[in-house]
């Protein structure tokens, strides 16, 4: 497999259609608007392509190809990859991708459908202000600005995002508390994307600053919203449905991480399954006692969440204190003094 530059991207775009129908971010990556790379195993006639952006990445092309490409694709992505590919590359994962621990897991993407008449939406109550994310806010420069800051990263320029990406949040008391965006955009489609901080959750941020993004992309010519999420996350996919969009289909990541964004999404028996394979995992990829501390404290086990930590922060894991300590699926253990402690000994260790 060769990288190629932007400049000869086009090679491939025949090869990513059927994957890039699905995902919006591969042709954002391929009109060179959001980061991103790409392979392809023969730049003059290819047959195989692989696009990376971020920790996602992209197979597509003919699976019956060279041994040669096949090792070459072993050596590309990495074990810690959110990888989608073309079904037809199912059966052959294991020949491209040497995580023999990794699990599918269903994903939902859905859509606003052209003609369908989009929710009114009530406003905040006092001391909220629903505002446009442009050059404007930055200068503002809010409290909690860099949750937009993060999404710029994820362009190839800031020039980019100001030019191309839609959003809105939510300010209170000048504080960044919800927010939506567009995460890729590529002609009239884009996928838009949502967070609102954990204080501010149920009170319908989430909802009005997805909603007043959406109606923006459609008056902005970019009627091709797309809104993606785990099939776990009965709460991302309320939303979506409560602003006007469809499920236009289901479709299969692979990863050795939790399947999931929120406690709650995954019931205890299924967390204590998942953390028992990550643990198996662990003997071959060390950061996967990440996830099975996750899934551990999902299932109401402190004293095995605390237990894959300590094994986590005692091995050879490159990680930082400030990862465990945001983790989602940890935040049960968040005033334990025991989890404090070893939070404290990771710390040191970072000195």
């Amino acid at each position: 497999m060769q990288k190629i530059e932007h400049e000869t991207y086009s090679v491939a775009q025949t090869i990513l259609t059927e994957l890039s129908s699905i995902h919006v971010a591969i042709a954002s990556v391929l009109d060179g608007a959001i980061d991103g790379e790409v392979w392809v195993d023969n730049p003059a006639s290819p047959q195989v392509a692989l696009v990376a952006n971020g920790d996602a990445y992209y197979l597509a092309g003919n699976p019956d190809t060279e041994a040669e490409t096949l090792a070459s694709l072993q050596e590309i992505i990495p074990d810690w990859a959110y990888f989608f590919a073309e079904i037809r590359w199912v059966p052959h994962l294991s020949k491209a991708w040497r995580n023999a621990f990794a699990i599918p897991h269903p994903r939902v993407r859905m859509g606003y459908i052209v003609g369908t008449a989009l929710p009114v939406v009530s406003q905040p109550g006092p001391g909220f202000e629903i505002l446009p994310i442009d050059r404007a806010l930055f200068d503002r420069n809010p409290g909690n600005l860099e949750v937009l800051e993060d999404c710029v990263e994820g362009w190839t320029s800031s020039e980019a995002f100001f030019n191309l990406a839609v959003g809105y949040c939510a300010l209170h008391n000048g504080q960044i508390v919800s927010h939506s965006v567009t995460d890729s955009v590529s002609g009239e489609r884009c996928e838009v994307g949502v967070g609102t901080e954990p204080d501010f959750r149920r009170l319908g941020l989430g909802r009005l600053v997805a909603s007043t993004t959406i109606a923006e992309c459609i008056r902005r010519g970019l009627p091709g919203v797309e809104w993606h999420s785990h099939a776990s996350n009965r709460g991302s996919i309320a939303i979506g449905r409560s602003i006007g969009l469809s499920e236009l289909d289901r479709h299969f990541a692979y990863s050795c991480r939790l399947p999931a964004e929120n406690i709650g999404d995954l019931d205890p028996d299924h967390c204590r399954e998942l953390a028992s394979h990550f643990e198996r995992a662990s003997e071959q990829i060390n950061w996967s006692r990440f996830h099975a501390a996750g899934a551990r404290a999902l299932a109401g086990d402190r004293e095995g969440a605390l237990g894959n930590v300590r094994l986590l922060i005692e091995g050879d894991w490159e990680g930082e204190a400030e990862w465990l300590e945001e983790f989602w699926a940890l935040q049960t253990l968040a005033d334990d003094p025991e989890f404090k402690a070893l939070l404290a000994r990771k710390r040191e260790l970072e000195l």
